[in-house]
């Protein structure tokens, strides 16, 4: 055999196993857009923005009846500021009425409020974590807070992460209790903030539940220990103010 034949079979099963491996970005069905259409009225911080992506995704609108057509919700990714170095994704939900224009813009402005807390917790949560806000389908129906839990358990599979951390405030909290009873296997660790006392999720998954108590500075107890417990599971001491003990009046 001639040496240019020797080369075209070397390019042949060349080509043949490209054709097969592994691409080293695997397909997701999040189409990440080029840009963010984000509301220029907002003042948001320029190195988180730096770092942002922004997608579509379909869900089905009914989950027990995917005939019945699909949604487009809004993804957010603020990325890790060390993604060689990166951990993991915290999911996201304001817990309040959207404002008109406004998808998005919640993670961007927590990850930005992160950024002026000088303690290791916060670093390493910007450096080491995805920040990720999924937009809220109305919630009507019964059916529709366990429809968003699902939402949200498909971008955790495309985003290919084995587990995630779940931040929720208020009305947001229903959803965090609502996916980790369908998928505990797959919360690290969980935060909800200001939740229902009469809305629990199972015990076997790591949580902390805080409450905003009737003084001035409790905005700071509750800015450390989220930090605390997200970044390194740490559990605040039974006598914490902010800490949510489930008798409060």
């Amino acid at each position: 055999m001639t040496v240019v034949k020797h080369l075209a079979c070397g390019c042949l099963w060349l080509l043949a196993g490209l054709a097969f491996a592994e691409p080293l970005i695997k397909p997701t069905a999040i189409d990440w857009l080029l840009d963010c259409p984000l509301p220029a009225t907002e003042h948001l911080d320029p190195s988180v923005l730096a770092r942002t992506q922004c997608g579509l995704i379909s869900v089905p609108r009914n989950y027990a009846a995917p005939r019945q057509g699909n949604l487009r919700l809004f993804v957010t990714r603020v990325g890790a500021r060390e993604p060689l170095s990166r951990q993991g994704v915290v999911f996201t939900q304001a817990g309040e009425p959207a404002r008109k224009n406004s998808s998005g813009t919640f993670a961007i402005q927590l990850a930005s409020r992160w950024n002026t807390h000088a303690t290791p917790a916060y670093r390493t949560l910007l450096d080491r974590y995805d920040v990720i806000e999924l937009s809220a389908r109305t919630i009507r129906q019964p059916n529709d807070v366990e429809y968003a839990a699902r939402d949200m358990e498909y971008v955790r599979a495309q985003l290919g992460d084995a587990q995630l951390h779940y931040l929720g405030n208020a009305e947001a909290t229903r959803l965090g209790n609502r996916y980790s009873a369908l998928f505990p296997e797959r919360v690290a660790r969980m935060v909800l903030v200001n939740a229902d006392p009469d809305d629990s999720g199972p015990l076997q998954v790591e949580q902390l539940r805080l409450k905003e108590p009737a003084k001035a500075d409790a905005g700071a107890c509750i800015t450390r220990w989220i930090g605390d417990f997200l970044a390194y599971g740490r559990q605040p001491p039974p006598f914490t103010r902010c800490l949510d003990l489930g008798d409060w009046p």
